[in-house]
């Protein structure tokens, strides 16, 4: 019980004497995951229009329905750490299906395809503000290497 109890001593120590995290630089945005969310929404939504093949459609719908939006947002929230990443996505992914598919039951307007249709178009919302932060953030690195 004693080691136990030491080692938590001793990493307490440890974390004390790291820097804040605010004082650590952000890492530079990469722009690809935003586009690749950007890509795969339109390519769910040309699935479902074009009326694909049952299971095909059902695999590709699910796989994206269960992942894309909400890693769109966790790359907003900027966690760190991928496996955490990833699993606040899909969680965020399985509650924003479930907010939009109540939204529709509550409003009398329920339609799989206009549900489909609202959850990537907020989707693409969080991708297309983390391609505007990524802009932003290389233009001021230009701005500060140029000074």
């Amino acid at each position: 019980m004693t080691e136990i109890v030491e080692s938590c001593a001793a990493a307490d120590r440890r974390f004390s004497e790291q820097p804040a995290a605010s004082s650590v630089r952000a890492l530079p945005l990469s722009p690809w995951p935003a586009l690749v969310t950007l890509l795969a929404s339109a390519g769910v939504l040309n699935v479902v229009l074009w009326d694909v093949p049952g299971i095909l459609r059902a695999v590709v719908v699910l796989g994206y329905l269960a992942v894309a939006p909400g890693l769109a947002f966790a790359r907003l929230i900027r966690i760190p750490d991928g496996p955490s990443r990833f699993v606040v996505g899909v969680a965020l992914s399985l509650a924003l299906g479930v907010l939009v598919a109540q939204g529709m039951i509550h409003l009398h307007r329920w339609s799989p395809p206009l549900g489909l249709a609202v959850v990537t178009a907020i989707a693409s919302l969080a991708a297309l503000i983390e391609l505007a932060r990524c802009g932003l953030q290389h233009r001021r690195r230009r701005r500060m290497e140029a000074e």
